[in-house]
């Protein structure tokens, strides 16, 4: 396929756009509101006046999240007396995009606030029935300097339209288990293996093979540095060059992709990850095992490890990634167009993602990132983290995420998921060649984006 084919015609492009995901599943959005966001002298702004009888509060918010954290949002803002009520509803994760979806087909049905997931935010941001937070009566522009550049990016659409407010976001590193290392005889301390490994010392991909044979040696086999080549080594280096396989116009599956799978493929050649899936019983007793003595993931796996995993909580250390910062998952909150309370939706809206009050109601008891960087100003950034032995972590997801490079969502990025993925199981379980993988995903991908629009 020459050079020229990857690139979609604008009009093709938003020919595509307009006709939707086809056989892709759509981002998901989250229902509430709040307070005001802060005045220019850092004060906190009037809140617009709801509808009062006598002292009964009449507007009440639907507010749309998959995640139960969800509720300290509802709780805080209640509590602020702003004129509204948020009432929480815990939506199962798909249910949260596609009954979003549903409602804008049918024109009724949806919240006032929604959450969105950072994969299928491509199909909001192409695509009518969320407000653009940058038209009146919002002013959204105004928090543009103060959130995450890429973030931004991620929730406007090509014609400058902001349809989702960044919320949280996933800086990531190279995570590692100090009790196994020293056990192995291996450097514990955050800043030895920074330097052994990590792109603030310049050190690439190669530095972390080699580290990764030490563990491998030096456990006679038996323990190994990650579990999964394709989660940890491919995920990773991936996203480095910003989510998602889509540069404005372009398909980028072969550029962005084949050094990744090269790298996923030569590190299982190795035997240097312990092969065993992320997320399932497999990982957790690999886990309880010692089988992995470290990942390569986002600061969102602190929730789950600790609730989980609380035999090892604080013998976790992380250090900046190989080669470059990058950022893996996050969400976004909207205002869909049906709502009958924009202006008290855009209030809690403002105080929940753009106030350093309402991004830490939820990080401090949850380690949810915030991608709004003035909450980062707060001292808990600079305090130790008991989960990570006393590391000043928060500092250091708060610098990867200033560093992160930007691209664009589309609304084909699930159907890309999903073929390359299928791609990189034959690589990784068949032993395909991973630049011939990465050819037939970006044929396949043309043709499927192509298919789903007649």
């Amino acid at each position: 396929m020459g050079s020229n084919d990857k690139a979609l015609s604008r009009r093709r492009f938003l020919r595509f756009a307009a006709a939707g995901l086809g056989a892709a599943s759509v981002a998901g959005v989250l229902a509430a509101c709040g307070a005001a966001a802060p005045a220019a002298d850092g004060t906190a702004a009037e809140a617009p006046k709801a509808p009062e009888e006598g002292n009964k509060v009449v507007v009440e918010l639907d507010f749309w999240y998959w995640d139960g954290s969800g509720q300290l949002w509802a709780d805080a803002y209640n509590k602020l007396n702003r004129g509204a009520k948020v009432n929480f509803i815990n939506t199962p994760f798909a249910d949260t995009h596609d009954k979003l979806l549903t409602s804008f087909a049918s024109g009724t049905g949806a919240p006032d606030i929604a959450a969105l997931e950072i994969g299928r935010i491509g199909g909001f941001t192409a695509k009518g029935g969320l407000a653009d937070l940058k038209s009146s009566p919002f002013d959204g522009s105004k928090y543009e300097a103060d959130m995450v550049k890429y973030k931004w990016t991620q929730g406007s659409s090509e014609d400058g339209r902001l349809v989702a407010m960044p919320w949280d976001i996933g800086p990531a590193g190279v995570w590692y288990r100090t009790d196994v290392m020293e056990k192995l005889g291996l450097p514990t301390e955050p800043e030895a293996i920074e330097e052994l490994i990590s792109h603030t010392k310049g050190k690439t991909w190669e530095d972390f093979f080699a580290l990764s044979q030490q563990v491998k040696e030096k456990s006679g086999g038996k323990v190994k540095m990650v579990a999964d080549a394709a989660t940890d080594i491919y995920g990773g280096a991936l996203r480095q060059g910003g989510e998602g396989y889509f540069e404005g116009m372009k398909l980028m599956i072969e550029e962005k992709a084949t050094r990744p799978a090269q790298l996923a493929a030569d590190y299982r050649k190795q035997e240097l990850d312990a092969n065993i899936g992320w997320w399932g019983a497999d990982f957790a007793a690999g886990v309880k095992n010692d089988a992995f003595a470290g990942m390569v993931i986002a600061c969102w796996m602190q929730s789950g490890l600790s609730r989980d995993q609380p035999q090892v909580n604080g013998k976790w250390r992380v250090v900046p990634a190989p080669e470059a910062s990058y950022n893996w998952g996050g969400s976004f909150c909207a205002i869909p167009e049906q709502s009958k309370n924009q202006e008290m939706a855009w209030d809690f809206l403002q105080w929940a993602c753009c106030t350093a009050e309402g991004q830490n109601t939820v990080f401090k008891p949850t380690g949810i990132f915030p991608a709004y960087k003035p909450a980062w100003a707060d001292p808990l950034y600079d305090e130790p983290v008991e989960f990570f032995g006393g590391q000043r972590a928060y500092r250091m997801w708060a610098n990867i995420a200033d560093n992160v490079a930007s691209i664009s969502r589309s609304p084909y990025d699930l159907q890309a998921d999903d073929i390359v993925n299928a791609e990189m199981a034959k690589v990784m379980k068949e032993g395909k060649d991973p630049v011939q993988a990465m050819k037939d995903a970006e044929a396949a991908a043309l043709k499927a984006i192509e298919g789903s629009t007649n």
